[in-house]
């Protein structure tokens, strides 16, 4: 479902649940957002995420990484801006590739994300030589770096051919002042209109969400529910008889977020979606 209007989406969103997702805690001393409880955390830990600090009465400017270049701040026809991981800001230059850069941020062994890097080089079909700058950049905890191109799948055979060419010429990567440098990532690869979906965007919105808003000793409690919880469950089996629903609800998306539990089928996950516990 797609949503001209900026407040249609915003009740969109409400339906789904936004309404019932939990506000940060008050800040600790050191300023980052701290739980009302202290109680130990009993589930995996991820790479940290860097909150926001609400302490600092200064304004201080943003880090984009690697970024080769600084996408306008407005464009008529495209949705420009840009978010953060790991303190990194991201940049989108279009609703497509807002997508992807938030379904990127929810892959479990995600430990860098960069836009608009590496700018490469390969040979056209005349033996031009030619140029292309990524739309993403990301690196695995196990070091793996692969550069991302975006396009909506209509455009998939063009840029299939043209990730041939940059992979035939090695993924050579073109630094100031042209110097060139092979092998600047291991691996390419495309994304789509139909793999950032609207549905896996809008799943990718709580998942962030909740690595902020989260309740450490309500995810402890989840835990030990979803332990008793035999095979197959609704989601909003979780939200029943619980004093706080929206602890509950951001809770049940943080530990989606952790592989701890699972949509048993694609698509958007909402109260109705059948979840299972991961071994």
């Amino acid at each position: 479902m797609r949503h001209n209007h900026k407040i249609a989406k915003y009740l969109y969103l409400k339906r789904a649940g936004l309404g019932e997702l939990s506000l940060p805690s008050r800040p600790s001393p050191d300023g980052l957002m701290a739980s009302e409880t202290n109680s130990p955390t009993t589930y995996p830990a991820r790479t940290p995420h860097t909150a926001v600090d609400t302490a600092q009465d200064y304004w201080e400017e943003p880090n984009f990484g690697l970024a080769l270049r600084v996408p306008a701040d407005k464009q008529a026809k495209t949705a420009r801006g840009h978010t953060f991981f790991n303190g990194n800001g991201v940049y989108h230059e279009s609703e497509l590739e807002h997508r992807v850069s938030s379904v990127l941020q929810t892959l479990f062994e995600l430990r860098e994300l960069q836009s608009q890097y590496p700018k490469v080089h390969y040979i056209d079909a005349d033996g031009v030589q030619r140029e292309h700058t990524f739309d993403y950049f990301i690196v695995l905890n196990d070091g793996t770096r692969v550069a991302v191109a975006v396009k909506y799948a209509r455009k998939r055979v063009e840029m299939l051919d043209l990730l041939d060419r940059i992979c035939a010429a090695g993924i050579t990567g073109v630094g100031p002042l042209g110097k060139l440098t092979p092998r600047v990532a291991d691996a390419v690869a495309l994304m789509t209109n139909e793999e950032a979906t609207q549905e896996a965007f809008e799943n990718a919105y709580f998942i962030l969400t909740s690595r902020l808003h989260h309740d450490d000793a309500e995810c402890d409690s989840l835990v030990d529910v979803v332990k008793r919880l035999p095979g197959q469950f609704r989601f909003g089996d979780l939200l029943r008889d619980v004093p706080t629903r929206d602890k509950r609800r951001t809770a049940i998306w943080r530990l989606i977020d952790l592989r701890l539990i699972a949509p048993v089928y694609s698509g958007r996950i909402d109260d109705r979606s059948w979840l299972r516990a991961c071994a």
